[in-house]
């Protein structure tokens, strides 16, 4: 019986880690975003209430291929991470490796600055910082009901970023 309670709690845990993946993998792919959507895909967006599920945001992807290739990229690169994480590898990039490799200016301005973007760790540093302890669906309502999501989703993570 305990058995039975343990390995529907590992389902339940699997189940919330997918989730939270996609939720993940979405604001990023929504943050990667060089423009603002297109307005028919904002008004998709705005449609949505807080009852979203996983399956609207699965269709929302689908209505904007640059979009819909973040997210999948971004999913894939989630996978790999916690496979390796869960096996106790060492994920971090090489401190060494960027330390000479001075080659890449910072600039100061986090809202100009779309060079960052591609820094998954980075960026799901400060969702784990700043939107999980919020809830990452609290912080997807935020950004279906702005005006302008990608703008939404950038305010909110790459404050303080740089």
């Amino acid at each position: 019986m305990k058995d039975t309670q343990n390995d529907m709690e590992d389902t339940q845990n699997d189940m919330e880690d997918t989730q939270n993946d996609i939720f993940t993998a979405f604001i990023v792919a929504v943050l990667q975003q060089t423009e603002p959507l297109p307005a028919p895909v904002q008004l998709e967006f705005n449609k949505l209430d807080e009852n979203y599920t996983i399956n609207d945001i699965l269709k929302l992807n689908q209505l904007h291929p640059p979009l819909l290739a973040a997210y999948q990229k971004n999913r894939v690169w989630l996978n790999n991470y916690s496979n390796e994480h869960s096996l106790g590898l060492d994920v971090l990039p090489d401190s060494e490796f960027e330390k000479e490799n001075t080659t890449n200016p910072e600039i100061s301005n986090a809202a100009s600055d779309i060079s960052d973007l591609t820094n998954l760790p980075k960026i799901i540093e400060k969702i784990d910082t700043k939107v999980k302890p919020r809830g990452l669906r609290q912080f997807l309502g935020k950004i279906f009901q702005a005006g302008d999501s990608v703008q939404a989703s950038r305010d909110t993570i790459l404050s303080n970023m740089l």
